[in-house]
């Protein structure tokens, strides 16, 4: 111990004799292992772990292929309705549980616990969820099957909201809280990890299946007077199933499949002639789904681009370690003329490296912490991403290896010393090998090639976003702010169309605001409404084949007038579009020019494909973006909230002067007025809402070019270290020159030949390197071909550009070298 404690001190006067060196060093290591472990952490939650239950080997998702006709469906593979979930939790053969679960709202349902409403992720979930999965408690008890019977109005609260919310108060349990108004006792606390079985999100607390009108699935209002439980229709539930010992998912779907389809067809008689029956699936929930398809491609080539990095950044230090231990040959040989062996030097080389690494990897953990939750928020992930011990475990991997490789690196160096050289040679030609110097030749020329192959992805990545955002909406975003509002207490429709109609007359008073309107799905939000529509009585004939289906949205009065979105035939909506008044409707030019080609769409009829609800057009408005950025035009309806007969959640459109969000205080103000227990539902810009919709494509472009640019700097270090230690080995030479009429302009465009002919060769090897980077990244680019000339361009030329401004320094350095004071250096 004695000896290491020896070999520790001297590593530090040595690091502390160079302390440029050992900053470069630490914060090459921090950024290069940092930027690692913080897309490693993001890919271990997204893509490895496994899902937070017990034995997650043996739990499925439950799928289908397909509902049966004439039902509404959340998700065409993923929900179900209670018929279904009812029949197969009875069932005891194949799966011994069967797990129900259903959000409160499409995103987030009003709470209140105090005085000040806000909003909360909330699930309602069968008797059985907790005990079902495994779920461990940290406070409390879980549901049992009488709550779910009863429908208790009880809640178990994660770990994470807990601590948020009640700052782990130990008095949580018996409080109250108050969800769209029902007051909800928290009898439960969950362990700390487990936030929920959704993909992207973290649920706040559970409640037990309900049957009230408040707390309908995914917030919706009710349909014919029926909640959910009654509705046998609305495919809605997602559920989860756990194996039975010894059973395969085939051998489990085998046993469960005629009771599915017999329960899919409950309240709907009997299958359509020729309709397809519904068949049941079962997919491991060993992860989170969807998660692979939503985030698997990005974060696998985050992962090889930031890997890139890393080899840039391990390299620079190994290249600093072999020029500053170059300059060490007469202190290495001195040690080795006094007795001392290989294993000792091996060991103080190693002390040192082991330093340096553990002061870079400390830095680096605190980078990753920070740039993980920049990550989530980047890529709208809500679960927690904090590091676990797989995360530390691929960091110390790390940290070892990189100890090990720069304790390694300069050992050769060392030994080659020889106990005589100390002797034999002056410190100015001590360190001249030409092994050396073309170890570190071929370090900057990878370095190179790699900085290329990061600078072109970085180039697609970023002109894609370009191309993104500055794709045409077809109406005007800036001065607009969004939220939403969910309505409680609200049995009728006059009662919900009253309560818009009074929050839109308190909004339009407010001080800076131009227009409101409201809408039932948000634009941008990947929402909408698809069904086949009646055109004049009967389901159209769409011609070449095309789709018969239709989007549509309820909205209320002056929403095209609000949104800037031209009206080119007709009129908007207004407040005069009652339900004692025509039926009305309008159509985007989409549906103009496939249902009434060559024809004046108005005064034509149009309804939905049931016959219930039948509307004359009085506007044709200009086609525009509707749930993303990026899509391409459909046809679609809109009809009048008032004239619809179902009022519950509603977006609210305002136009304001100035700072859209600085409207938000007095908007909350004129709310409460209405009902305090209510708060506003995601409120954001609407230009903001519209990019949440190309969030992977900013997340992929901003790391990619933050990568980059990182390896912008690390190249950059590293050709400048290495032309500096080759200028210092090479005074003698250069003060010769200079004796014997070099001029200053010859002495620098020798060293700026030497970086440009690494840059070229560099530049070379990149190329196919990036070329297959940018297939590679084909399917994530938008506008722009893998093999863009201008991406390539400015990569190479951006590699030229920081090869020329590092050598500048030593290049100058060189050319003021005084050809007296050189010739006379020891």
């Amino acid at each position: 111990m004695s000896t290491f404690l020896n070999d520790l001190r001297y590593a530090v006067r040595q690091l502390r004799k160079t302390p440029g060196f050992t900053i470069v060093c630490v914060l090459t290591l921090a950024l290069g292992i940092g930027a690692n472990t913080a897309v490693f952490s993001v890919m271990h939650t997204v893509l490895l772990k496994s899902l937070p239950v017990a034995d997650p080997q043996s739990v499925v998702y439950l799928q289908t292929s397909n509902p049966p006709h004439r039902t509404g469906t959340i998700d065409t593979h993923e929900t179900f309705s209670y018929p279904v979930y009812d029949a197969l939790r009875q069932q005891r053969s194949g799966l011994t549980q069967v797990m129900a679960y259903v959000p409160l709202s499409t995103s987030k349902v009003a709470v209140r616990y105090g005085a000040q409403p806000e909003e909360a992720e909330g699930d309602m979930v069968s008797g059985n969820f907790f005990s079902g999965l495994g779920i461990r408690l940290a406070r409390g008890h879980a549901f049992t099957e009488k709550d779910e019977s009863s429908h208790a109005p009880i809640a178990v609260i994660s770990y994470n909201y807990w601590t948020q919310r009640f700052s782990r108060s130990p008095d949580v349990l018996g409080k109250t809280l108050y969800v769209n108004g029902v007051p909800i006792t928290i009898v439960g606390v969950t362990a700390e990890g487990f936030e929920g079985v959704e993909a992207g999100g973290s649920t706040d607390f559970w409640i037990p299946l309900q049957s009230r009108a408040e707390l309908n699935a995914w917030g919706n209002p009710l349909e014919n007077g029926k909640t959910y439980l009654e509705n046998s229709t609305w495919w809605c539930l997602r559920m989860l199933g756990r194996l039975a010992p010894g059973v395969s998912k085939a051998q489990a779907v085998g046993q469960l499949q005629s009771a599915f389809q017999t329960a899919a067809y409950v309240g709907l008689g009997n299958p359509e002639p020729g309709e397809k029956l519904p068949v049941l699936s079962l997919q491991d929930a060993k992860s989170f789904p969807g998660y692979d398809g939503m985030y698997g491609k990005p974060l696998r080539m985050l992962m090889a681009m930031v890997g890139l990095v890393l080899l840039i950044a391990l390299s620079n230090v190994v290249m600093l370690l072999l020029a500053r231990n170059a300059t060490r040959l007469r202190e290495f040989s001195l040690r080795l003329a006094l007795g001392a062996g290989r294993k000792e030097l091996f060991r103080q080389l190693l002390t040192e490296s082991l330093l340096l690494v553990l002061l870079g990897g400390g830095l680096a953990w605190l980078f990753a912490a920070a740039a993980t939750r920049a990550l989530g928020a980047w890529a709208q992930i809500e679960s927690s991403l904090a590091p676990d011990n797989t995360v530390l475990v691929f960091t110390l991997s790390i940290l070892v290896a990189a100890a090990l490789l720069f304790g390694l690196a300069p050992l050769r160096i060392a030994l080659s010393a020889g106990p005589g050289l100390v002797l034999k040679t002056s410190s100015a030609t001590s360190h001249n090998d030409a092994g050396k110097t073309r170890t570190g030749k071929i370090i900057v020329t990878l370095q190179m090639a790699l900085c290329l192959v990061l600078l072109v992805g970085a180039g697609l990545l970023v002109r894609t976003l370009r191309n993104l955002q500055h794709i045409p909406l077809g109406f005007r975003t800036e001065g607009l702010v969004v939220f939403g509002v969910n309505p409680q207490n609200i049995h009728s429709i006059p009662e919900g169309v009253a309560f818009y109609q009074e929050l839109m007359r308190k909004l339009r008073v407010l001080p800076g605001v131009e227009s409101v309107t409201i809408m039932e799905e948000r634009l941008g939000s990947w929402w909408s409404d698809n069904s086949d529509m009646m055109v004049d009585g009967k389901l159209p004939d769409a011609a070449n084949g095309r789709s018969r289906t239709v989007r549509s949205n309820v909205i209320g009065p002056d929403f095209f007038h609000t949104l800037g979105v031209p009206v080119l035939e007709g009129r908007d909506f207004a407040d005069s579009d009652t339900a004692s008044s025509p039926h009305v409707g309008i159509i985007n030019e989409q549906f103009a020019k496939r249902f009434f080609p060559n024809q004046n769409p108005l005064g034509h009829s149009i309804g939905t494909d049931d016959g219930q609800y039948q509307m004359t057009i009085v506007g044709v408005v200009k086609d525009h973006k509707y749930r993303s950025i990026n899509e391409e035009p459909i046809p679609m309806a809109w009809y009048m909230y008032a004239q619809i007969p179902m009022v519950g959640k509603m977006h609210v459109e305002l136009r304001v002067h100035g700072e859209p969000l600085a409207i938000l205080p007095a908007v909350r103000k004129a709310l409460q007025q209405i009902d305090p227990n209510l708060p506003l539902i995601r409120p954001m810009t609407q230009r903001a809402q519209y990019e949440l919709t190309i969030s992977q494509q900013l997340l992929f472009a901003r790391l990619a070019g933050f990568f980059g640019l990182l390896a912008v700097v690390l190249v950059a270090t590293g050709l400048y270290g290495t032309l500096t230690y080759r200028v210092n080995n090479r005074t003698v030479e250069i003060g010769v020159r200079m004796a014997v009429g070099a001029r200053r302009g010859q002495v620098i465009w020798m060293v700026l030949r030497d970086s440009l002919i690494l840059t070229a060769t560099g530049v070379l090897m990149g190329i196919p390197l990036a070329a297959m980077i940018g297939k590679a990244l084909a399917s994530s680019l938008y506008g722009i071909q893998p093999l863009d000339a201008v991406s390539f361009t400015f990569a190479i030329a951006g590699v030229a550009v920081v090869a020329v401004a590092a050598s500048m320094i030593p290049a100058r350095r060189a050319a003021s070298v005084d050809p007296l004071r050189a010739l006379r250096a020891d």
